[in-house]
């Protein structure tokens, strides 16, 4: 990859870039799995870029939590049906403005239903069981429906893992794909253009390692990948 397209800055080149480690969640006393600072009213996530290869959107979040929802500043919002669709578009609407959380706890990842003390409307669904407050979900693989227990009735995502972080992509055509960063992300598995591309969270900033180059991912450029450009949004 060259340094197109990327901040140029002093901390553009990183020292020591994978030197600190992933801090895990501290478990509370009743819910193990379940520790986290809940918010009412306030997305978790603390930093967010887009990156477009062609008609494929790829976010990577990184934060506490992540919430998914239909209300606009959700951190992981689906896809609005298109025009006609109404099997989509009945779907889409059973979708709860704040409708579940992601968040890692002490034994992994974890999803938990609504927000706080706030259910969803519909349910929250991991591997066709239903979630009843919070849900260890681990590293997947598996299917995390939103609305109801199976794709027909609901929206859902393929949940796989990259290391520590997690991967959800949208079903079925995988067009738009999440990545909740936690330490280090090698994300050639979700899009082959990014081959070699070593993602990190690092000082409030998203950054990238391929081979000896370093850098931050800088909205509004377009950037070499390994078999065709991409944008960062």
């Amino acid at each position: 990859m060259n340094n197109e397209g990327f901040q140029k800055s002093d901390d553009t080149l990183v020292t020591c870039f994978f030197d600190d480690a992933a801090v895990p969640r501290v478990a509370g006393p009743n819910t193990p799995d379940s520790s986290v600072n809940r918010t009412c009213g306030v997305c978790a996530a603390e930093t967010s870029v887009v990156l477009r290869i062609g008609s494929r959107r790829i976010s990577l979040l990184a934060g506490d939590g992540f919430v998914v929802g239909r209300q606009r500043n959700c951190d992981i919002v689906p896809p609005l049906p298109r025009q006609g669709d109404e099997t989509a578009r009945r779907r889409f609407l059973k979708v709860s403005r704040r409708h579940c959380m992601l968040f890692r706890g002490n034994a992994g990842w974890c999803v938990e239903d609504g927000e706080g003390c706030r259910r969803s409307s519909f349910g929250t669904w991991w591997r066709g069981e239903p979630v009843e407050g919070v849900a260890s979900i681990g590293i997947g693989p598996g299917v995390l429906s939103v609305g109801g227990p199976s794709a027909g009735d609901s929206v859902s995502f393929d949940v796989s893992s990259i290391g520590l972080s997690l991967v959800l992509s949208s079903r079925p055509d995988a067009k738009e794909t999440h990545v909740l960063l936690c330490g280090e992300a090698l994300l050639e598995s979700v899009d082959a253009c990014l081959s070699g591309l070593w993602i990190r969270f690092v000082d409030g900033k998203i950054r990238w390692r391929r081979g000896c180059e370093t850098g931050i991912l800088v909205p509004g450029t377009r950037v070499s990948g390994a078999t065709s450009d991409f944008w960062v949004e």
